[in-house]
Protein backbone atom coordinates (compact mmCIF):
# COMPACT_ATOMS: atom_id res chain seq x y z
CA UNK A 1 0.00 0.00 0.00
CA UNK A 2 2.55 2.54 0.79
CA UNK A 3 4.49 1.63 -2.61
CA UNK A 4 1.28 1.90 -4.54
CA UNK A 5 0.53 5.31 -2.92
CA UNK A 6 3.77 7.09 -2.89
CA UNK A 7 5.60 5.79 -6.13
CA UNK A 8 2.98 4.86 -8.20
CA UNK A 9 0.54 7.18 -6.97
CA UNK A 10 -2.60 5.62 -6.64
CA UNK A 11 -5.87 7.04 -4.99
CA UNK A 12 -7.21 3.53 -4.38
CA UNK A 13 -3.67 2.71 -2.65
CA UNK A 14 -4.66 5.63 -0.40
CA UNK A 15 -7.79 5.33 0.35
CA UNK A 16 -6.95 1.63 1.31
CA UNK A 17 -3.97 3.04 3.10
CA UNK A 18 -6.13 5.46 5.02
CA UNK A 19 -8.30 2.76 6.00
CA UNK A 20 -5.70 0.39 7.50
CA UNK A 21 -4.17 3.08 9.63
CA UNK A 22 -7.24 4.72 11.01
CA UNK A 23 -7.57 2.05 13.59
CA UNK A 24 -4.05 3.48 15.25
CA UNK A 25 -3.69 7.08 14.12
CA UNK A 26 -6.05 9.57 14.75
CA UNK A 27 -5.03 11.12 11.59
CA UNK A 28 -4.49 9.18 7.92
CA UNK A 29 -3.12 10.72 4.79
CA UNK A 30 -4.65 14.01 3.35
CA UNK A 31 -2.00 14.21 0.26
CA UNK A 32 -3.76 15.47 -3.08
CA UNK A 33 -1.41 13.01 -5.27
CA UNK A 34 -2.19 14.46 -8.03
CA UNK A 35 -1.65 18.20 -6.32
CA UNK A 36 1.39 16.51 -5.15
CA UNK A 37 3.02 15.44 -8.62
CA UNK A 38 2.50 18.58 -10.51
CA UNK A 39 4.00 20.40 -7.85
CA UNK A 40 7.25 18.07 -8.21
CA UNK A 41 7.32 18.37 -11.67
CA UNK A 42 6.85 22.27 -11.71
CA UNK A 43 10.01 22.01 -8.58
CA UNK A 44 12.02 20.60 -11.04
CA UNK A 45 11.20 22.63 -13.53
CA UNK A 46 11.83 25.75 -11.76
CA UNK A 47 15.09 24.45 -10.79
CA UNK A 48 16.26 23.51 -14.12
CA UNK A 49 15.08 26.90 -16.04
CA UNK A 50 17.07 28.80 -12.90
CA UNK A 51 20.10 28.00 -14.40
CA UNK A 52 18.89 29.44 -17.99
CA UNK A 53 18.67 33.33 -19.04
CA UNK A 54 15.40 34.87 -18.68
CA UNK A 55 14.96 34.51 -22.20
CA UNK A 56 15.60 30.83 -22.94
CA UNK A 57 14.04 30.08 -19.89
CA UNK A 58 10.50 31.90 -21.01
CA UNK A 59 11.00 30.24 -23.87
CA UNK A 60 11.67 26.24 -23.33
CA UNK A 61 9.59 26.52 -20.04
CA UNK A 62 6.66 24.19 -21.55
CA UNK A 63 9.08 21.75 -22.82
CA UNK A 64 10.89 21.21 -20.03
CA UNK A 65 7.53 20.68 -17.63
CA UNK A 66 6.85 18.52 -20.39
CA UNK A 67 10.46 16.66 -19.93
CA UNK A 68 9.94 16.34 -16.32
CA UNK A 69 6.00 15.38 -16.17
CA UNK A 70 7.66 12.51 -18.65
CA UNK A 71 10.22 11.34 -16.27
CA UNK A 72 7.86 11.74 -12.67
CA UNK A 73 4.71 9.90 -14.84
CA UNK A 74 7.58 7.20 -15.80
CA UNK A 75 8.94 6.76 -12.62
CA UNK A 76 5.23 5.82 -11.57
CA UNK A 77 5.55 2.67 -13.58
CA UNK A 78 8.56 1.18 -10.93
CA UNK A 79 8.04 -2.20 -10.21
CA UNK A 80 9.03 -3.95 -7.49
CA UNK A 81 9.89 -7.43 -5.53
CA UNK A 82 10.26 -8.03 -1.83
CA UNK A 83 12.98 -10.50 -1.72
CA UNK A 84 13.08 -11.07 2.07
CA UNK A 85 10.90 -10.03 5.35
CA UNK A 86 12.77 -9.83 8.61
CA UNK A 87 11.69 -8.65 12.08
CA UNK A 88 14.72 -7.43 13.94
CA UNK A 89 14.64 -5.74 17.31
CA UNK A 90 13.88 -1.77 17.40
CA UNK A 91 17.10 0.00 18.72
CA UNK A 92 15.19 2.79 20.48
CA UNK A 93 12.89 0.29 22.14
CA UNK A 94 13.93 -2.86 23.77
CA UNK A 95 9.90 -3.83 24.05
CA UNK A 96 9.43 -3.34 20.28
CA UNK A 97 10.35 -4.65 16.42
CA UNK A 98 10.68 -3.13 13.03
CA UNK A 99 10.38 -5.34 9.81
CA UNK A 100 12.78 -5.27 7.21
CA UNK A 101 11.76 -5.66 3.88
CA UNK A 102 14.42 -6.02 1.20
CA UNK A 103 12.91 -4.78 -1.97
CA UNK A 104 14.24 -5.05 -5.53
CA UNK A 105 12.94 -2.22 -7.75
CA UNK A 106 13.18 -1.90 -11.14
CA UNK A 107 13.10 1.53 -12.79
CA UNK A 108 12.17 1.81 -16.30
CA UNK A 109 14.88 4.38 -18.01
CA UNK A 110 15.81 5.35 -21.77
CA UNK A 111 18.08 2.71 -23.84
CA UNK A 112 20.56 4.98 -23.62
CA UNK A 113 21.07 8.13 -21.66
CA UNK A 114 23.25 11.07 -22.62
CA UNK A 115 23.42 14.14 -20.53
CA UNK A 116 24.52 17.80 -21.52
CA UNK A 117 26.39 19.09 -18.27
CA UNK A 118 24.93 22.75 -17.25
CA UNK A 119 27.74 24.98 -19.18
CA UNK A 120 27.07 22.97 -22.77
CA UNK A 121 23.01 23.27 -21.37
CA UNK A 122 23.61 27.03 -21.18
CA UNK A 123 25.62 28.08 -24.68
CA UNK A 124 22.58 26.20 -26.58
CA UNK A 125 20.44 28.31 -27.94
CA UNK A 126 16.32 28.19 -26.99
CA UNK A 127 15.38 26.10 -30.50
CA UNK A 128 18.53 23.84 -30.27
CA UNK A 129 17.45 23.79 -26.29
CA UNK A 130 14.08 23.03 -26.83
CA UNK A 131 14.46 20.26 -29.70
CA UNK A 132 16.97 18.20 -27.13
CA UNK A 133 14.08 18.49 -24.64
CA UNK A 134 11.80 17.00 -26.95
CA UNK A 135 13.96 14.18 -27.82
CA UNK A 136 14.47 13.44 -24.49
CA UNK A 137 10.96 13.19 -23.54
CA UNK A 138 10.47 11.17 -26.12
CA UNK A 139 13.39 8.29 -24.85
CA UNK A 140 11.63 8.56 -21.54
CA UNK A 141 8.02 7.58 -23.27
CA UNK A 142 10.02 4.64 -24.79
CA UNK A 143 11.75 4.32 -21.96
CA UNK A 144 13.48 0.57 -23.66
CA UNK A 145 15.63 -0.45 -20.25
CA UNK A 146 15.74 -0.75 -16.49
CA UNK A 147 17.98 -0.24 -13.66
CA UNK A 148 17.21 -3.07 -10.87
CA UNK A 149 17.48 -0.39 -7.56
CA UNK A 150 17.97 -2.52 -3.77
CA UNK A 151 16.42 -0.96 -0.64
CA UNK A 152 15.87 -1.78 2.79
CA UNK A 153 12.30 -0.34 3.75
CA UNK A 154 11.31 -0.04 7.90
CA UNK A 155 7.70 -0.90 9.35
CA UNK A 156 7.82 0.28 12.99
CA UNK A 157 5.26 -2.31 14.45
CA UNK A 158 2.35 -0.60 16.65
CA UNK A 159 0.69 -3.11 18.50
CA UNK A 160 -3.16 -1.85 19.41
CA UNK A 161 -6.37 -3.67 20.70
CA UNK A 162 -4.47 -6.86 19.98
CA UNK A 163 -3.33 -6.13 16.38
CA UNK A 164 -0.21 -5.44 14.86
CA UNK A 165 -0.04 -2.64 12.18
CA UNK A 166 2.86 -1.43 10.20
CA UNK A 167 3.81 1.72 10.00
CA UNK A 168 6.54 3.33 8.29
CA UNK A 169 6.35 7.01 10.06
CA UNK A 170 7.34 8.99 6.92
CA UNK A 171 6.70 7.16 3.68
CA UNK A 172 8.49 9.65 1.46
CA UNK A 173 11.21 8.53 2.82
CA UNK A 174 10.65 5.36 -0.32
CA UNK A 175 10.07 8.28 -2.44
CA UNK A 176 12.44 10.40 -1.60
CA UNK A 177 15.48 7.26 -1.56
CA UNK A 178 13.86 6.05 -5.03
CA UNK A 179 14.56 9.52 -6.57
CA UNK A 180 17.52 10.12 -5.95
CA UNK A 181 18.51 6.65 -7.04
CA UNK A 182 17.01 7.31 -10.25
CA UNK A 183 17.82 10.45 -11.03
CA UNK A 184 21.83 9.62 -10.46
CA UNK A 185 21.04 6.50 -12.59
CA UNK A 186 20.10 8.80 -15.30
CA UNK A 187 23.01 10.85 -15.12
CA UNK A 188 25.47 8.19 -15.63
Amino acid sequence: MYFDTFVKQDENALQQLNSYLTPFLENAYTVNLEKSFNDEVQNLTGMFLSGLSKDKAVACRIEAEQYFNTVLSNLKNTGYIVNSIKEVKSEYNDNSFITELSVDMRLPVPAQMSQLNPEEIKKMSAEDLKSYLKNKTNEFVKSESEVVVHQVFKLYQVKKEGNTYFWNGGPQELVWKLNEVYFKSLSH
